[in-house]
């Protein structure tokens, strides 16, 4: 789907997105911190980014591994709703490749890219050498092995598991990514 029809979906459900996806969603993250808690302990990052945040359901758990939390969204609509239940987060409304994180988190996004690789190689850009990306993609439509080898073009997997409705994978940035 193109990156403005995504924007136009998201801008138009905005309002009912928790009420739909809410519980799912919430699932979905306590997942992946039992997941990441069970890996890595009590590891704390520095700077964390949420990236594709929605409504800000996903921001909670950057919370719970980051000490500074940014927040991107392509919807506008979803990014108000987000600003309003997290006032302590700086939101970009653009995707500084200039910013550079120790974790960033992409839950349920790269499914609906139009461009995943383009969405991976910004999160490789802002990640730092030894940063850590979450990521989780929905089973409808896809095939693990499609995201695998998507992922290692740039990144490490460290940890891959399967919840009900996600692919979620643990990445590593690799330091010299395979050119495709």
């Amino acid at each position: 789907m193109s990156q403005s029809r995504v924007r136009v979906w998201y801008n138009s459900i905005f309002s009912s997105y928790d009420e739909l996806y809410g519980e799912e969603q919430k699932n979905k993250i306590n997942y992946i911190y039992s997941n990441f808690k069970r890996i890595f302990g009590e590891l704390q990052f520095e700077k964390g980014m949420d990236y594709g945040c929605g409504t800000g359901i996903s921001i909670e758990l950057v919370k719970k591994l980051c000490k500074r939390v940014y927040a991107y969204d392509i919807s506008e609509k979803m990014l108000e709703l987000a600003k309003k239940k997290h006032p302590d987060v700086t939101f970009l409304s653009e995707y500084n490749l200039n910013e550079s994180f120790d974790l960033v988190t992409c839950i349920t996004v790269l499914q609906d890219s139009e461009e995943p690789e383009k969405d991976l190689k910004n999160i490789y850009q802002t990640l730092h050498p030894n940063g850590l990306l979450i990521v989780s993609v929905l089973k409808r439509g896809s095939k693990k092995e499609y995201w695998k080898s998507l992922f290692e073009k740039y990144f490490d997997i460290i940890w891959e598991g399967e919840e009900v409705k996600d692919f979620v994978f643990f990445l590593k940035k690799k330091t010299f990514p395979n050119k495709s």
